[in-house]
C-alpha cells in the first residue's frame, strides 16, 4: 500500500459467512463507482480467494488466521479489528483513510469527502446521541462510565457525541490517531457492557482531533434491513456473473440501476421474539467448500 495515494478506501471482511462477503463485495464495487482518481481501494480479508472476480481492480491485504485472532483481542472482540483495520490503512502515513462497513454502499462522487479529508477532517457516518444522555435504557450507564472520565489524555465533557462507524474516516495530518483508537478502546473495553466500544472509542478520539462530520450523505449504511439488502446483493451479484460482467462494468450498473430501500426495516422486539419461536433462524451459507485452500 504505497505510491502516489490521495485517499486510501479500506473494507474489512473475514470469516465464513457468505452473505457478509457478497456484502463486501458490492461495497466495493460502489467504491470503485464512486471514488475519485488518486484512489486506492483495499480489501482486508482472511478469504482472498472469493474475490479473485475483482483480479487486480483492488489491492487485497490478506490476513492470516493469526493475525485475526490477534486483531480481535484477549476479549475476542468482533468489533475491535476494525480498529486493527485502520491502523492497516494508516500506518505509513501516505494517503487519507476511510473505512467503510460491509453493510454500506457509496451513492454519490466522493470527490468532496476527500477534499475534506485532505484539508484534514474527520468523519463517522453519523451522529446517534448525546453521551451525557443516551435515549437507550441500556446505554445509559454511558454517562457516568465515560464522560468527565479521561482516557489516553482526553476527557469527553457533556457535548461529546455517540457517532455511528459504519464509515470512520480520518486526514493523513493526524499521526498516530488509529493508534490512539485502539488503545482507548483496549482501556474502556473491560470496563463497559455497551456492546459497540469501537465506534464509542472513535467518538471519542477522532473528535479530539478535528469536528467530527457526517458521511451519511455519501454512504447509506443498511445495518437495520440486512436481510433484504442481503437478497438484492445476491441477486445482483449472480446476475453480474451470469452476464459475464467486469468488475468495471458491474460498477457501472450500480450507478445506473442502484440497490436501493429501506435502510431501517427493524420489527418491534416482541414481533422478533414470536418469530425466533414460530420459525427457527436459517443458518446462514458458509463459504468453506468455496476455499482456495492454497491461501490457508
Amino acid at each position: 500500500m504505497t505510491g502516489t495515494v490521495q485517499t486510501r478506501y479500506g473494507v474489512l471482511a473475514y470469516g465464513p459467512r457468505g452473505a457478509l462477503h457478497r456484502e463486501a463485495a458490492v461495497a466495493l464495487l460502489t467504491l470503485q463507482a464512486y471514488a475519485p482518481a488518486g484512489s486506492e481501494i483495499v480489501l482486508l480479508t482472511d478469504r482472498p480467494g472469493q474475490y479473485r472476480w475483482f483480479g487486480n481492480s483492488i489491492t487485497i491485504d490478506r490476513l492470516t488466521p493469526t493475525t485475526v485472532r490477534a486483531w480481535r483481542g484477549p476479549l475476542d472482540d468482533q468489533f475491535r479489528p476494525s480498529l486493527e483495520a485502520l491502523r492497516r490503512l494508516a500506518e505509513d502515513a501516505a494517503a487519507d483513510v476511510v473505512l467503510a462497513d460491509t453493510d454500506t454502499m457509496v451513492r454519490r462522487d466522493l470527490t468532496p469527502l476527500a477534499e475534506r479529508l485532505a484539508a484534514g477532517a474527520v468523519f463517522m457516518h453519523h451522529r446517534e446521541y448525546s453521551l451525557a444522555a443516551p435515549p437507550r435504557k441500556g446505554d445509559r450507564s454511558l454517562a457516568h462510565e465515560i464522560v468527565g472520565r479521561t482516557w489516553r489524555g482526553i476527557t469527553p465533557d457533556g457535548a461529546a457525541s455517540m457517532w455511528n462507524a459504519g464509515v470512520v474516516a480520518s486526514s493523513r495530518r493526524h499521526a498516530g490517531i488509529f493508534d490512539r483508537t485502539l488503545a482507548v478502546f483496549d482501556e474502556i473495553r473491560p470496563l463497559t457492557r455497551y456492546f459497540a466500544v469501537d465506534q464509542l472509542a472513535c467518538s471519542i478520539v477522532l473528535a479530539a482531533y478535528a469536528p467530527i462530520e457526517e458521511a451519511a450523505p455519501w454512504f447509506d449504511h443498511y445495518w437495520g434491513n440486512r436481510p433484504w439488502f442481503g437478497r438484492a446483493t445476491e441477486r445482483f451479484l449472480s446476475r453480474a456473473l451470469v452476464e459475464g460482467l467486469t468488475p468495471l462494468g458491474a460498477s457501472e450498473r450500480l450507478k445506473t440501476e442502484p440497490i436501493v430501500g429501506a435502510l431501517d426495516a427493524r420489527a418491534p422486539w416482541w414481533l422478533r421474539r414470536l418469530r425466533r419461536l414460530i420459525s427457527p433462524a436459517v443458518p446462514d451459507d458458509d463459504i468453506h467448500e468455496l476455499d482456495d485452500r492454497r491461501e490457508r
